[in-house]
């Protein structure tokens, strides 16, 4: 049995892991921890889908695996950050204290060395700017879910041919000009808690659209999501930004080199 290397970065950004739902991608995300350790490991909400415990007590081994080894990471040294979200909402009353090392906050600021102060919050906090009806809200969560059952049946097929993870719901939401009015209205939100905060970005999640953009001259990242997307933020040691899938194919959806890199370079 062949060894895998272990990266080593500066920073991770997860969120919307879901453990405890039935669509959670817990093997892809135990084959991406595996594979990448960092100094700081930021849990941007929705770790634990406590909504779904609920309805229906699912919690199998894989799922278990996964918070295990997070709690390993923080006692032995990781620096582990975690921003309960709107589906494990009631670890908010723990904010300021820990959860077995993980340090449990209701927003953070991180000072990155390469990006300046980065926001660090679930994204929830702006679902005023998405929908406008509890009617809307209750529809948009029936047609999910039937979104996510036919990400299954998509990808079985996949699988019986060979062929690797690909998110239908991300395919949907980018055909949907209703769903990218939507998201273009949580950017602007995004962007507009920047500047109220006077920070350099903001890292969220919460609509499972993982994306890694400049706007206006601050960053934003959505971490994506391990239901449909399998994504992860990376700030690698050298400071470059990269929003990698994570599946049987293993790909950078996008990449941003640290300002400071691009002046050297251009100096040189």
């Amino acid at each position: 049995m062949t060894q895998t290397s272990t990266a080593y970065h500066q920073a991770i950004w997860l969120s919307d892991l879901h453990l405890g739902e039935p669509h959670c991608r817990a093997e892809y995300l135990l084959a991406f921890l595996e594979k990448h350790q960092a100094e700081h490991l930021f849990l941007v909400g929705d770790v634990v889908d406590m909504q779904a415990l609920t309805r229906r007590q699912y919690w199998p081994e894989s799922h278990q695996k996964v918070l295990a080894l997070l709690c390993q990471r923080a006692r032995s040294g990781c620096h582990v950050v975690y921003i309960p979200g709107n589906h494990d909402m009631p670890m908010r009353q723990y904010a300021g204290g820990l959860f077995d090392c993980i340090e449990i906050h209701q927003q953070y600021l991180y000072h990155s060395p390469y990006h300046g102060r980065l926001l660090l919050l679930h994204g929830d906090e702006f679902d005023r700017q998405l929908c406008s009806s509890k009617l809307e809200n209750w529809f948009g969560d029936k047609a999910y879910d039937l979104v996510l059952w036919l990400n299954q049946l998509w990808n079985l097929g996949r699988r019986l041919l060979g062929l690797p993870y690909q998110s239908v719901a991300r395919m949907l939401k980018r055909c949907s000009s209703k769903a990218e009015r939507a998201m273009g209205r949580f950017r602007q939100a995004a962007l507009a808690r920047v500047l109220a905060e006077q920070v350099d970005g903001i890292v969220c999640g919460h609509i499972h659209l993982p994306e890694l953009l400049n706007l206006q001259g601050k960053l934003y990242i959505n971490t994506g999501d391990w239901v449909e997307n399998c994504t992860a933020v990376i700030e690698h040691s050298d400071g470059r930004l990269e929003l990698s899938h994570f599946s049987e194919a293993k790909k950078p959806l996008s990449r941003l080199v640290p300002q400071r890199a691009v002046a050297m370079a251009k100096c040189s």
